[in-house]
């Protein structure tokens, strides 16, 4: 995939004020059909797959009987069954765990990850182009979806916010890429389309604060710690792997951990995993390691360093001081950037 088409500041600018067009067919996509689908996969994950009627979607997260995390994902309810988008490095992971409880249930389960390409429009201007590729207005919430033809094929466009503006992924068959990526570029010209690599976007979903699985988020973490109980967590649904120790943790109302945001007055980008240290109230008293670096970038949009890390919970308030590579940083919320702001 590519990482950048040149400039990853001003495709990570076009999003922010135009639109930008992103290549992201690498990620994995599962398909789940048969009449116990929705029973099995509610039993699978966090969120309340029950709920979803076609047309809309949710966010959810696969966890083990422990409850830490094997794997984040958006699951899409269309009318021929319910499709999973995954970061590409989990997808046989999560396609092995699934079939590992299919049992005698009547659920199949299709990897199209490579039937499938994926091609997301995100920015203030994405709603228009959108509009004209689908020949109606889109949906508006996260994670709806409209089913359209493109070309005489059956597809479908689903709604995602992952870069902080309003965006769409376009989940095209294989053999229609190219062709549908050209008329693309050809219908947003007038809306300062360009194309954006894979680089800008990370450093978009940093601003809007998103952990990514594989970086931010692992089987190491509990989703609360992550920041998830919000939008991925049903605290009502009933029983699924992991259920139990989550609603205990949520009773109890604390994680000793918790993704936080971080303004560094450093300009070097710290590397994953390094330490955040507490700021030593005696001088010449050692450092307290009280966190550690996950994801970090300079902000193109905030034109500082900025940096999101696990820490104990007792440094997990905003305006907290730490010390990330002998120079001081500040504990903020997430997520850095909204649209509002």
């Amino acid at each position: 995939m590519a990482r950048s088409y040149g400039n990853p500041v001003l495709e990570h600018q076009a999003v922010r004020k135009q639109s930008g067009l992103i290549d992201q067919s690498h990620r994995g996509k599962l398909r789940l059909k048969g009449k116990d689908r929705t029973d099995f996969l509610h039993g699978m994950v966090t969120n309340d797959i029950k709920k979803l009627t076609p047309g809309n979607g949710l966010y959810a997260v696969f966890t083990n009987d422990k409850a830490k995390m094997l794997s984040d994902g958006r699951i899409y309810c269309l009318t021929d069954g319910l499709w999973i988008d995954l970061e590409p490095e989990v997808t046989g992971k999560i396609h092995k765990h699934l079939d590992k409880y299919t049992l005698a249930s009547d659920v199949t389960i299709d990897n199209l990850t490579e039937a499938f390409g994926l091609l997301s429009i995100y920015g203030p201007s994405s709603h228009g182009i959108i509009t004209q590729i689908i020949g109606s207005e889109p949906l508006m919430k996260e994670h709806s979806t409209m089913t359209f033809s493109l070309d005489g094929v059956q597809t479908f466009a689903a709604r995602n916010e992952i870069t902080g503006e309003p965006g769409y992924d376009l989940y095209i068959p294989i053999d229609r890429m190219v062709p549908t990526w050209n008329r693309l570029i050809g219908i947003g010209g007038p809306y300062g389309l360009r194309p954006v690599g894979l680089d800008a976007l990370d450093s978009l979903r940093i601003e809007a604060g998103i952990p990514r699985y594989g970086i931010d988020m692992d089987e190491s973490n509990f989703p609360m710690e992550a920041g998830l109980e919000k939008r991925g967590i049903s605290y009502t649904k009933g029983c699924y792997i992991g259920q139990e120790t989550i609603a205990r943790a949520d009773a109890q109302g604390r994680m000793n951990r918790k993704l936080m945001g971080l303004e560094l007055t450093a300009k070097t980008v710290p590397a994953k995993g390094l330490p955040i240290l507490a700021p030593s109230s005696v001088s010449g008293a050692p450092e307290r390691v009280v966190g550690t670096i996950t994801s970090a970038v300079e902000s193109p949009t905030l034109d500082r360093v900025i940096a999101m890390g696990y820490l104990h919970r007792d440094f997990t308030e905003p305006g907290k001081d730490v010390m990330i590579e002998g120079s001081p940083a500040k504990v903020v919320s997430l997520p850095f950037y909204t649209r509002s702001n």
